[in-house]
């Protein structure tokens, strides 16, 4: 008799694999990269399980991974319609939508998926990035933009995006820095404060004006004067949550705001475009913080692209500028002279700097011994500038060389010089490597807190501060106001800032600084009598007395003088940036004409536009239906651009069609009659073209230049002709 024996393992049933399994094979499949393999699968999968829409996302991402960006749409589109109140299918759709080069698609998609994820950070950049595209043409005829408020300002707004840009890389301030967070940590913590008083910062990716939280701001302040450590995890905390410009909503600005930039603007990315933009939907003043007029008056002693930025933004201050504020009459005089030729100069208010003691004496002195020079009661010069060329480390080198090599090193103390290497510190550092006495005598630190810093002025001897030109000076307050002599040539706004009471050298004249240094290391009774002089109440004004000038200023604002912004007629004006190193009436007008979000940054050749509708403001005095004529010289984009132009003045013109090709510059003439203030110039770039540069930006036509003019100026009209015959 045969038995029926079941296996100790019974095989497991046959049949078709799960839609789990299917689905695991797949995503291991993707995560393979074998995006063939994983297509395949997830379509198995959804066959069963059709309304699974993230699978369908995953399907879309398997057809753009193989190069298929267009096969990956319908998929994003068709997981949206089955989760309609999730963004995640949308935004998808929308980054596929712009690697196609289809902007105001991406830019409605992305709007979409914020609308339903409103929280959003990244989302929130992204769609301000594509502002440009949402935005329809405008249909109205040209309008001035709105006059400038009269009288007390509603509000006060601060602008510190330069400094949230210094304390994203750098924890110990320098001088303009330390300008700005001494008078807005005074005004902020008085209790007497205005009760309209705001924190703004500007993004110049996005063109966005945001609300900079009051409390993350004042403990970054209070960090930055107790520590120098960039690494230390409670910094780095602050600043992070001080700085994300995604996650904080647009800046709270009223009509009748005074916006006021403490700092300097000239390094901000389009900034006076995002004034402009600002001011055509609410009226405000623009108030500017002048600290120096160095790269103008010293250019030799900058950057040559600091130099560049700086004429540009100095420029560009005439036309948008309502007032100014300076450290000094010496400032005030610098800005008034290199702003002359730009036409009616804005009034200036005088700031005098603040140099508080501040910090417990006790605590000062702690911090200052953690130092690892100078060693605890050890005599000390201090020196407490940026090397750079224009501080002239290099000449003070020299002289303390000098009295070694005179006076013998035993009687010389140790120069102690506070800042970090800068701009063609080369010759100084040098000389101090290779002179063996230097290396013994002098001490280079960076990275000292404000409270490590007031405790070396309160143990040195005395301070020394060299400079080609100065704004102000701020050392020199602190070292007088500590009732420390300062050493310091006698120019430019050092004048002011020494005046309680410092030793004055001629300027550059290294035999009279070495006579002056030695008379105070030999002569200590000498040394005491000249302290005794100090006047350190003139000195040491506290930040803020400092903050209630600034407030008096803003708050009675002289009106400036009737300034007409208006574009010069029968000019040629030029759109690049060829790097002068003077500020130029061409300068200002290159920037202020741009309107809009539709254009990138200027070059030397002038300037591109962006995908889109990009326009130009051309404000001009003549009657409304005076006939204007305008000549654009155009530059064609890598690829054929079918571009549409129009001007608008009394109403608008109709659309004029220019085929552009690759390589060819186009000088075109529109015809309109002014509007009321001026003339607008619209230009539909459509989806533009890749430029294939290394930003990856997409653009439009560039514009190279123009000239307007009023029809019967004939002399204006044969100009242009020649200029394109030539």
């Amino acid at each position: 008799m045969e038995e029926d024996l079941a296996p100790d393992h019974p095989e497991p049933p046959t049949g078709p694999p799960s839609p789990d399994a299917i689905r695991a094979r797949a995503d291991a499949l993707r995560d393979a990269r074998d995006w063939a393999g994983a297509e395949a699968a997830y379509r198995e999968y959804l066959a069963e399980r059709p309304r699974h829409w993230q699978i369908h996302v995953q399907l879309g991402h398997t057809r753009k991974e193989q190069g298929d960006p267009e096969g990956a749409l319908p998929h994003y589109r068709h997981a949206a319609m089955l989760a309609p109140d999730d963004p995640d299918p949308v935004l998808q759709a929308g980054h596929v939508l712009r690697f196609l080069g289809r902007g105001r698609e991406a830019a409605e998609a992305l709007a979409r998926a914020l609308a339903l994820a409103p929280g959003s950070p990244d989302l929130r950049h992204v769609v301000a990035l594509l502002r440009h595209r949402t935005e329809p043409p405008p249909e109205d005829p040209y309008r001035a933009p709105p006059p400038r408020p009269t009288g007390p300002p509603t509000q006060l707004a601060f602008d510190v995006t330069d400094l949230l840009d210094y304390l994203r890389a750098a924890r110990t301030p320098t001088g303009i820095q330390r300008v700005q967070m001494g008078i807005l940590g005074a005004l902020l913590a008085s209790p007497q404060r205005p009760a309209n008083v705001v924190l703004v910062a500007f993004d110049g990716g996005t063109w966005r004006w945001w609300h900079v939280e009051e409390a993350a701001f004042r403990r970054v302040l209070a960090l930055a004067r107790i520590g120098g450590r960039e690494d230390d995890p409670a910094w780095r905390s602050a600043t992070a949550a001080l700085a994300t410009a995604d996650a904080r909503p647009d800046a709270p600005i009223v009509a009748g705001c005074t916006l006021c930039s403490l700092g300097n603007a000239w390094g901000v990315q389009e900034y006076f475009r995002g004034l402009r933009r600002l001011r055509a939907t609410i009226p405000i003043r623009y108030v500017a913080f002048v600290h120096d007029c160095v790269p103008l008056a010293m250019p030799e002693h900058c950057l040559d692209l600091t130099v560049r930025l700086y004429a540009r933004w100095f420029a560009a201050l005439s036309l948008h500028a309502d007032g100014i504020l300076a450290n000094s009459r010496a400032t005030i005089a610098d800005h008034a002279r290199f702003a002359a030729p730009l036409g009616p100069v804005a009034p200036a208010r005088l700031i005098r700097l603040a140099a508080e003691a501040g910090a417990s004496p006790i605590a000062a002195a702690q911090a200052a011994e953690a130092l690892r020079t100078p060693r605890p009661g050890e005599d000390f010069v201090l020196f407490v500038a940026t090397l750079e060329s224009r501080k002239n480390h290099l000449m003070v080198f020299q002289a303390w060389l000098s009295l070694i090599r005179r006076l013998g090193a035993d009687r010389v103390p140790r120069l102690v010089c506070v800042g970090r290497p800068g701009w063609r510190a080369d010759a100084a550092l040098a000389l101090l490597e290779g002179s063996p006495d230097l290396k013994r005598k002098v001490t280079v630190q960076s990275g000292v807190s404000d409270l490590a810093l007031a405790g070396l002025y309160g143990r040195c001897l005395f301070t020394v501060y060299n400079s080609f030109h100065e704004g102000w000076g701020l050392p020199v307050s602190e070292s007088l106001a500590a009732g420390k002599l300062a050493v310091i040539p006698a120019h430019s706004g050092l004048l002011e800032a020494g005046a309680p009471g410092a030793v004055f050298f001629a300027p550059q004249d290294q035999p009279d600084l070495v006579a002056k240094l030695e008379m105070l290391l030999t002569d200590p009774a000498q040394r005491a009598a000249l302290e005794s002089r100090i006047d350190r109440g003139a000195a040491r004004r506290d930040w803020p007395d400092a903050a209630r000038e600034v407030l008096a200023a803003l708050a009675e604002p002289e009106e400036p003088p009737e300034a007409p912004r208006l574009l010069p007629l029968g000019r040629h004006l030029p759109m690049g940036w060829r790097g002068e190193g003077l500020p130029s009436l061409a300068m200002a007008w290159a920037e202020r004409v741009r309107d809009g979000l539709a254009w990138w940054w200027q070059e030397e050749f002038g300037v591109w536009m962006r995908d889109g509708i990009a326009t130009l403001s051309l404000p001009t005095d003549q009657p409304a239906g005076t006939p204007m004529r305008l000549v654009l010289e155009l530059r064609a984009p890598p690829r054929p651009l079918a571009l549409r132009l129009r001007a608008r003045g009394t109403q608008p013109g109709p659309w004029r069609g220019l085929d552009l090709q690759p390589g060819e510059t186009v000088r075109c003439v529109l015809q309109a009659e002014c509007g009321q203030g001026g003339l607008a110039v619209d230009f539909d770039n459509g989806d533009g073209v890749p430029l294939g540069d290394r930003f990856h930006r997409v653009v439009g036509a560039g514009l190279i230049g123009l000239m307007l003019c009023r029809e019967d100026d004939l002399a204006a009209r044969l100009g242009a002709l020649e200029r394109a015959e030539a």
